[in-house]
């Protein structure tokens, strides 16, 4: 007897009305890609960098891939061994797992400023502890930061000030609802790579807050005197300054987009990629403010299970190993040209940004919502899961990359066609999808 239905729209309208917005993830809920029940929702295999659906169609990948969890490409073979072979040793008990030492002693080496590592499951969490370790240590309440850090009640509560506070970073419209009222004002949002903020808001309330949190790279790398201010302001204040690297780690190299710069922070946070899809995330920083762990309560049974630190050894190990990096930039190189060569050869009008491996692009008409959606429509029917973003994977190969161009250019084609009449909202076989997401930019 079939537990489900293979019609993924059935499980869909299920969803609905069982569980609050069908994913767990924003950036997995249907109605962010497509809203007339067509984009599959639902999987049941996942392997390199295809997806099969529970009607067994096979699609290529080809947007986030999972929101930027597995570089190695799904299901990778090492990973998966050494997660069978955790679960068959048992992944958790009253006892502690050893790889937690040995993997901080490897992160440790490969990030020598920093003396202590505390282990969690997600990255929401690891940047509250992270937020939780400097009022500690610092006394102090407020938080200035910039980018994009979870869904926790701290950062949330930027959004009392003003309902615009976070608009810049990544996620506009978000409300404070749940979120206490007594937050207001104790976090303090800045934009990245902007001087005039630098001055105006960073340097003016450093002195009152605990920490600078941002990401040190996510649409671009900083300007190299902006991230030393930074620092410098930082130090002079005694603030702790964090970097989020939840996203941008292990994209560019083997750890955080911060060695580039050649700027240390006193607290780092890893998560996302760094067990290639297990559930795990790393929080590493300076002793003196990383024991304040023994001071506040930060405790959780599941940070102690084996499978996340078990994966991470073995993804960090293959990571170096197979020098992904080079591959990851490789790939989001050769899908910037395809998004610009289509565009070109379909007299279309392009932005294209973002580091390689984290690569977007804006086609720019008078209807983007209505362009995009229309694109992931057409590139769906091509059996590709696609959207204004690409995160590269070491599995995009030269066969995966050739299929994505050859439909790129059909479907920019389409829209090139479509725009000259203006009639993109015609050819939409549903509503206009959500458009929930933006980008860091230096407005």
């Amino acid at each position: 007897m079939k537990r489900y239905s293979l019609d993924f729209t059935k499980i869909t309208k299920s969803a609905n009305k069982l569980i609050p917005g069908v994913s767990q993830l924003l950036g997995k809920r249907p109605d962010m890609y497509l809203k007339d029940n067509s984009w599959p929702t639902y999987y049941k295999k996942a392997k390199g960098v295809n997806i099969w659906g529970i009607d067994g169609t096979k699609y290529y990948d080809f947007s986030m891939m999972s929101a930027g969890t597995s570089v190695l490409g799904y299901a990778d073979n090492d990973v998966n061994k050494t997660a069978i072979k955790v679960i068959k040793s048992g992944s958790i008990s009253t006892l502690n797992p050893p790889e937690d030492v040995e993997l901080a002693k490897l992160l440790i080496k490969d990030n020598p400023w920093a003396e202590n590592v505390k282990f969690a499951r997600t990255g929401g969490e690891s940047m509250a502890i992270a937020v939780r370790l400097a009022r500690a240590y610092t006394g102090r309440d407020k938080i200035l930061f910039c980018g994009y850090h979870g869904w926790h009640d701290w950062y949330l509560a930027a959004n009392f000030k003003s309902k615009k506070n976070l608009n810049f970073h990544l996620l506009p419209g978000l409300k404070t609802l749940g979120v206490p009222k007594g937050l207001k004002g104790t976090i303090i949002p800045f934009r990245f790579n902007n001087s005039e903020d630098l001055e105006k808001i960073v340097r003016k309330n450093a002195k009152n807050c605990a920490a600078i949190i941002m990401e040190p790279c996510r649409e671009e790398l900083p300007d190299k005197k902006y991230i030393l201010k930074i620092r410098k302001i930082a130090n002079k204040y005694k603030c702790v300054l964090i970097f989020d690297e939840i996203t941008s780690g292990w994209r560019l190299n083997s750890g955080g987009a911060y060695k580039i710069l050649k700027v240390n922070p006193d607290l780092v946070v890893y998560g996302k990629t760094i067990a290639n899809g297990i559930p795990m995330s790393a929080i590493l920083g300076k002793k003196k403010i990383m024991s304040q762990a023994l001071k506040t309560f930060i405790s959780s049974v599941f940070w102690t299970e084996k499978l996340g630190p078990a994966c991470a050894l073995t993804f960090i190990k293959k990571y170096k190993k197979l020098k992904v990096s080079k591959k990851l930039i490789y790939v989001g190189k050769r899908v910037k040209k395809i998004w610009k060569k289509a565009a070109m050869l379909n007299n279309l009008k392009i932005e294209i940004s973002g580091i390689d491996p984290l690569a977007s692009f804006k086609i720019i008409t008078d209807n983007w919502p209505a362009t995009i959606t229309y694109f992931i429509q057409e590139m769906l029917k091509l059996k590709i899961l696609a959207s204004d973003k690409c995160y590269a994977n070491y599995k995009h190969d030269e066969k995966s990359l050739k299929i994505y161009e050859k439909a790129c250019n059909l479907v920019f084609n389409k829209i090139s066609l479509i725009h000259k009449k203006g009639t993109i909202l015609k050819e939409l076989d549903g509503p206009i999808k959500e458009m929930g997401f933006n980008r860091l930019t230096k407005k």
